[in-house]
């Protein structure tokens, strides 16, 4: 018989012991996979070559505070600026609180060029340009409401006091937004809310290296104005978001950390006890000549062949996670949530050390055991 073989056999003894400590291992690693996965996902949102050009103007104090619309004819004039369009948040629920989704208003007139990286349905753009009440709705969000072009949809004000009715044109769909609702800022301002005002304004630059001028050109433009400005790039102002959830880094590793001490919890009182129950073999293998490096081997094998098994089956998990469309159930703010090779690969490394860790302590037990305590402990 061989090492790997006397390791099986041992490991497969108690089935359902096992068995159960494998799936707390693969749960517990599933869980801190997925935990760094929301992670990355918040801190390190999906980029596009386009939106690597995008920035966005706000007000300097808070998002709170809004901007003269007069702002974006002054900032179309900075030098290197291909596109300003003004973009308004509205909030607004549709029949039921529940049914939250991100709503916008935008300026049609530059929309489908600031968002090049959207894909549209055939004659979304016609129709936008020319109907008031035109509305352009993420596919996710028509396939969530079963929507389709040309309904006719209300959406009940919260941000602002008033219903606006809007009619379907068309469908966008992107590697960042498939659940979002654009509509013309125009017709927000006819209806008495934001008149004059803008929330952002949204700038498209001809290139990568214009950036940082453009940023100090349009902030040093209204320095010392009623309405001072803060311009960022689209990357930075979508992780201010993430910032007003608090620090989420220190949550998030508190409970990885907790996560992965209640794993070695767990797996090292499975090994304590499998020892126990063979102090009659380990005795067995000493009097037959087994040296004790052996038997140290022999245990720390087995704990980390469970513990192997159980990041196995948390890898699994995490990567059957990859394929649920977990935007749909956060308003697109986490939208997948699929963890990278490296992520993987760490843990896998985690569980193996896991195993290790765990069954350190019960083989240095077994392993320097002499035949006739092993023999007095059975008694």
């Amino acid at each position: 018989m061989t090492y790997g073989t006397f390791i099986r056999k041992n490991a497969l003894r108690n089935k359902r012991r096992t068995a159960l400590t494998v799936l707390s291992v693969g749960f517990s690693l599933f869980l801190l996979i997925t935990l760094q996965a929301v992670l990355d996902s918040l801190l390190n949102p999906p980029e596009t070559e386009e939106s690597t050009l995008r920035l966005v103007v706000r007000h300097a104090v808070s998002l709170g505070q809004s901007l003269p619309e007069s702002y974006q004819r002054d900032i179309e004039k900075v030098p290197h600026v291909k596109y300003v369009a003004p973009v308004e948040w509205f909030g607004g629920q549709y029949k039921d609180p529940k049914n939250f989704f991100a709503n916008f208003s935008v300026g049609h007139e530059n929309f489908f060029q600031m968002f090049p990286d959207l894909k549209y349905s055939e004659g979304t753009e016609e129709a936008f340009m020319k109907e008031r009440m035109a509305a352009i709705a993420g596919v996710d969000l028509m396939e969530k409401f079963d929507w389709s072009i040309g309904d006719r949809i209300t959406l009940t004000g919260t941000f602002y006091d008033v219903d606006l009715e809007f009619r379907i044109v068309g469908t966008c769909e992107g590697e960042y937004d498939s659940s979002t609702f654009y509509f013309r800022h125009d017709y927000l301002q006819e209806s008495g809310a934001a008149f004059g005002t803008v929330g952002t304004f949204s700038i498209m630059a001809d290139s990568a290296e214009a950036i940082p001028g453009i940023m100090e050109t349009v902030d040093e433009m209204f320095r010392n104005s009623p309405a001072e400005t803060k311009t960022e790039s689209e990357k930075a102002f979508q992780l201010g978001f993430v910032s007003m959830l608090g620090n989420v880094q220190v949550l998030i590793g508190s409970i990885s950390m907790v996560v992965a001490f209640t794993m070695l919890l767990v797996a090292g009182s499975t090994m304590a006890m499998t020892i126990r129950e063979r102090l009659r073999e380990v005795a067995i293998l000493k009097a037959i000549g087994f040296p004790r490096k052996v038997i140290l081997g022999l245990v720390l094998g087995e704990a980390s062949a469970v513990s192997f098994l159980g990041a196995l089956v948390g890898i699994g998990l995490s990567k059957g996670l990859a394929t649920v469309n977990v935007g749909a159930f956060t308003a697109d703010f986490v939208r997948t949530i699929d963890p990278e090779p490296a992520m993987l690969a760490i843990a896998l490394g985690v569980g193996l050390a896991i195993g290790v860790i765990a069954g350190l302590f019960p083989a240095i037990q077994a392993s320097s055991m002499s035949i006739n305590e092993a023999m007095r402990r059975l008694e």
